[in-house]
């Protein structure tokens, strides 16, 4: 066990600095570093790629690299701090979930500028940093700086003195950061390509679903079905000829919000293109006159017609209680002869309903869709008992994908669990071995040091007062 100096962690710090390795040390990060030093502001900014690219908090991934796919640039004369291979970019200030994310600088972004959000680190040679990136990112990740920062009214940070002064880091010997480093590349590309590999299949499933939708109307799903059945050709119908009721719900709703009550369905409940009450609002009606055109039943289909969700759709298929539309919601209600959910899955189907919804909220210059848009769909319209023997068919293919898509998605979850797991070990002394060796990271600390004081020594003018020197941040 290493002697471990008096380091403030804090209650959420994820490292055990008392079981490190005892050739590992630990401090805070201003003494690892030379030079902790913040962007620069600029109220000018042009997305044309004149001047130099400047880089903002978006620029660090959640996974902590450095993205350059949207960046705002400024004129070179305003400021000439820049990036340099090396250099560490933390994060400073943002919503306070984001405050910490950190990158090494990437071969891209040498020679680039960074804004006031955006701390630069330079590390000495005690510490490799790529090492340095990777923990301080993990800090991150494990909410770390979300209780660290002090937080604003709109935004969090992190100064680069409280950066300096209060984080701690641990260093092991110089050549086993280098040996972690390459573990972790090495065990994060078979992740990554994991993670690809569930991806495509996650899109071969989608592939999968569109074609069973197409399928379902276009009559190959009861192709066999019909001939044994001898049935007559689909009718091609209106949508509107097929509801008894269909309307939108009224402005004006938001004096009726309340932390309980009749439960108000917004855009945002449909945007899976089922009813998703998990983020529900509630409403407090004085009287029901009003709410009674509104009040969804059992059967109802649900149809976003404004903002970003617009086309997505909900089918009401069991008792949900009282509940209402918001005026971003159509509520449609089918008659007898057409089943509801039958209904559901045309208006959901790329090839189908949701093609002509999406044509008529954009491809006329719509930023939404009215009532007669909804009661103008075309619908393929089989009878009734073969309605019913397709939604059969849907639900018997897309369970299939449906539960594939379920254990992707978990296994996609577990991913980033096992990232976790890995930087845990890392930083912890467990990922690969100690050797006996290896320079302990504290006596290389301590020979910097010694350089350093020694050099400051030798540039003192002698018979002269040395003048302070000027630091980014005193550490």
């Amino acid at each position: 066990m290493t002697l471990v100096p008096k380091i403030d962690t804090g209650l959420h710090y994820p490292i055990n600095i008392h079981a490190i390795p005892s050739s590992w040390a630990v401090d805070y990060i201003g003494h690892f570093t030379d030079e902790i030093q913040p962007g620069f502001s600029c109220g000018t900014h042009n997305s044309n790629a004149e001047g130099v690219p400047h880089l903002r908090p978006m620029n660090i991934s959640r996974k902590g690299k450095v993205d350059l796919d949207e960046v705002k640039h400024v004129a070179r004369e305003h400021d000439n701090r820049r990036l340099s291979q090396g250099d560490v970019l933390f994060n400073n200030t943002n919503s306070p979930e984001l405050i910490g994310k950190t990158a090494l600088v990437s071969k891209l972004a040498i020679g680039v500028a960074f804004s006031n959000h955006m701390t630069r680190l330079r590390f000495n040679t005690a510490i490799d940093p790529r090492f340095a990136a990777l923990q301080i990112h993990y800090l991150w990740m494990m909410k770390y700086f979300l209780h660290r920062c002090v937080k604003h009214v709109n935004q969090a940070s992190v100064s680069s003195r409280n950066l300096a002064r209060s984080v701690p880091l641990v260093a092991p010997p110089i050549n086993e950061q280098r040996r972690i480093v390459a573990k972790i590349e090495e065990l994060f590309s078979e992740l990554d390509k994991g993670i690809e590999s569930l991806k495509t299949a996650r899109g071969q499933l989608k592939v999968y679903r569109l074609a069973v939708l197409k399928h379902a109307f276009d009559c190959k799903l009861t192709a066999l079905w019909r001939r044994n059945k001898n049935r007559a050709p689909w009718e091609q119908i209106l949508f509107g000829s097929l509801l008894s009721h269909v309307t939108s719900g009224s402005r004006g709703w938001a004096k009726y919000y309340s932390s309980n009550g009749d439960i108000f369905i917004r855009a945002q409940n449909l945007k899976h293109d089922r009813l998703d009450l998990s983020d529900v609002a509630y409403v407090q009606l004085p009287e029901q006159s009003e709410g009674m055109r509104t009040r969804v039943r059992v059967g109802d289909l649900l149809i976003t017609i404004t903002g970003a969700n617009v086309t997505k759709t909900g089918y009401i298929h069991s008792d949900i209680g009282t509940a209402y539309v918001s005026q971003h919601v159509a509520l449609c209600r089918p008659k007898q002869n057409a089943d509801p959910e039958y209904l559901y899955w045309y208006l959901t189907a790329e090839s189908a309903g949701r093609k002509q919804l999406k044509g008529m909220a954009y491809g006329a210059g719509k930023p939404g869709l009215n009532l007669d848009n909804i009661r103008s769909v075309e619908i393929r319209f089989p009878e009734l008992d073969e309605q019913k023997f397709i939604v059969q068919k849907i639900h018997e293919l897309l369970t299939v994908e449906e539960n594939l898509t379920s254990v992707i998605d978990s296994e996609l979850r577990r991913t980033e669990s096992l990232r976790q797991a890995i930087l845990k070990k890392a930083f912890s002394g467990q990922l690969v071995p100690q050797d006996p060796y290896d320079e302990p990271a504290s006596v290389l600390l301590e020979r910097i040091r010694a350089d350093k004081a020694a050099q400051t020594e030798t540039n003192q003018p002698k018979g002269r007062r040395q003048p302070r020197q000027k630091r980014t941040v005193p550490v």
